[in-house]
């Protein structure tokens, strides 16, 4: 066990010191990739997936990426540390950048196979597993060493430790012991896929702490699910008479903020494994998709605390408002003309300011308190339905004033006549009808003439105050105006 290098499977892949390829490039695309980056945009078990699939489609002759520098396929390789790097397919000498040794993977894979093959142990797990098939009647043909010719129109042949059949399914069972090159793992897949049988690799032993290049090759390659064979489960299988093998998986669980792996280990039956075969494969625990729930379920209380943050904020912000909305009403309302000028202009400043910081104060070095204090009368006088502040008897006298006095008033005095339902109270009280007569010789002007529009600072402090009585209604709400008509 010594030197063996176990990552986390969601911690980030790390790059070799110095990688020989330093960049690679889509051929499709035509885009140019740091190295570097590029591994490290990737947690280490998609690393493991992507290294196979880049693998695989070099092998097909479909290479996703090319050396910058020399344009020969690539396809990502990982070192005795598990750090990543890039490797040519093929080196002719061409390219500075050297990534192959002088043994090939066909020589090395060739004295692994004489020195490891057929090693007691291996021979055990095969008597084992054999032992285990065999207390299960519901597997046929069980044999070993049996070789499996391609079928018509395919190539190649294979021998698999263990063949068996479970109802219309063939299997072909592998004992994995030694390291192997990644590639012997894909074409194997390859060619039990072709076959339409499933591969189901054996380990003799496996803890999470302890994953040699082979184990990861399977693990991640397998929806993170690994079986063991060992005596302990063949005895269970032969007193249960039924096929069972200890399964390891990793189980995705939400730990505050992030996805956490918990690792399960645990005997299964054969009845609780569900075989894919045009994927290769064999799962008891669908990690994949349990990762996806709990990337929703994360994603979910993420936006739900977001939104709570929001509303929290939202309602502090109005709560604000409406306190500093009740201040400057009531500074206004309970003013008595015997107040002391001076000091009362003095609060108004600070009120302003405090006014200004949520966007609603008046501009100017010196915001003028008589304008703010008849934007609160005329807004209580909408909302009362009677005058309060100005030094009118009825309602229609108001209204004349501020057609001839304040005109920039009166639309938004409109709006809130409407909104407060105190419209009716105007023309009850002009027995005359010169109020409405005035109106109706200027309604078309409102919207047009300027002299009608208030000052922006001024329009803002009056919505503010008013809680956007001030301001045109929605079109599904009420839309006349001071006359009662449609508004322009």
């Amino acid at each position: 066990m010594v030197g063996n290098t176990t990552v986390d499977p969601l911690a980030w892949a790390s790059v070799v010191t110095k990688p020989e390829i330093n960049s690679v490039r889509n051929p499709s695309t035509g885009h140019v990739l740091d190295v570097p980056r590029l591994i490290r945009a990737f947690r280490y078990e998609r690393a493991i997936l992507l290294r196979q699939k880049l693998k695989a489609l070099v092998k097909r002759g479909e290479a996703r990426l090319v050396c910058a520098t020399c344009g020969v396929p690539v396809y990502l390789a990982c070192s005795t540390t598990k750090r990543f790097f890039f490797r040519h397919r093929h080196e002719d000498g061409s390219c500075p950048a050297v990534t192959r040794m002088e043994l090939s993977e066909a020589d090395i894979r060739a004295m692994k196979y004489r020195g490891a093959q057929e090693s007691a142990a291996h021979k055990r797990i095969k008597e084992l597993l054999l032992r285990s098939l065999a207390a299960d009647p519901r597997f046929k043909d069980v044999a070993p060493e049996q070789t499996w010719k391609a079928s018509e129109g395919l190539s190649g042949l294979r021998r698999p430790d263990v063949s068996a059949r479970a109802d219309s399914t063939r299997l072909a069972f592998e004992v994995q012991l030694s390291t192997t090159f990644m590639d012997v793992v894909l074409s194997r897949k390859e060619f039990y896929r072709l076959e339409r049988a499933a591969l189901v690799w054996v380990l003799p032993f496996f803890h999470p702490s302890y994953r040699r290049m082979t184990d990861d090759d399977i693990l991640f390659g397998n929806n993170s699910n690994v079986f063991v064979v060992d005596e302990s489960t063949a005895a269970a299988s032969e007193a249960a008479g039924t096929f069972i093998m200890t399964c390891w998986y990793r189980k995705p669980v939400i730990q505050g903020d992030k996805i956490v792996d918990e690792w399960v280990e645990r005997m299964v039956r054969w009845d609780e494994i569900t075989v894919d075969v045009d994927r290769q494969i064999i799962v008891v625990f669908d990690y994949a998709e349990e990762a996806t729930r709990r990337r929703e379920e994360l994603r979910a209380s993420r936006l739900e605390r977001i939104a709570a943050a929001e509303a929290a904020a939202r309602q502090a912000l109005e709560d604000q408002e409406n306190e500093l909305r009740e201040q400057v009403l009531r500074f206004v309302v309970d003013a008595s003309c015997e107040n002391d000028y001076l000091p009362r202009y003095k609060t108004w400043l600070v009120l302003n300011d405090r006014l200004r910081s949520v966007g609603y104060g008046l501009d100017g070095e010196y915001p003028d308190l008589q304008t703010a204090t008849r934007i609160v009368h005329l807004i209580e006088s909408a909302r009362a339905g009677k005058p309060v502040g100005f030094r009118y008897k009825s309602f229609a006298e108001l209204g004349h004033h501020l057609i001839h006095q304040h005109p920039e008033l009166l639309l938004a005095f409109g709006h809130m006549l409407r909104r407060f339902g105190t419209r009716d109270a105007l023309y009850s009280d002009d027995r005359t009808g010169k109020l409405r007569a005035k109106l109706d010789a200027i309604r078309s002007e409102l919207t047009q003439d300027p002299k009608y529009r208030m000052a922006e600072d001024e329009e803002r402090l009056c919505a503010f105050l008013s809680m956007g009585t001030s301001r045109k209604a929605r079109p599904d709400n009420d839309n006349r105006d001071l006359n009662g008509r449609e508004a322009a």
